[in-house]
């Protein structure tokens, strides 16, 4: 995953009193990738989606933290057949 790739939630589960602003099975686009650190969970591949800001977290005081990219897929396009060419002969 890279800044501008479709993704899809996969897991949108939280603790009731949690409220994370995704929804699984729903397509956000990327705006930040890269390697997070917490001081409880350590190091995490994190992800910032276009349209969704977490605002300030009441646990740790970051400013929009970026959530796990392990929540999300890369949106996999259709394939696009290439026209086979055939020649005729005259």
């Amino acid at each position: 995953m890279k800044p501008g790739d479709d993704v899809i939630c996969i897991d949108d589960t939280t603790l009731p009193e949690q409220y994370l602003g995704i929804r699984a099975g729903e397509v956000y686009t990327a705006t930040w990738v890269g390697i997070c650190r917490t001081y409880l969970g350590g190091d995490y591949v994190g992800i910032r989606l276009a349209g969704v800001n977490r605002g300030v977290c009441p646990q740790f005081g970051e400013e929009d933290p970026p959530f796990a990219a392990r929540r999300f897929r890369p949106v996999v396009k259709p394939r696009v057949e290439e026209e086979k060419k055939v020649e005729e002969t005259v």
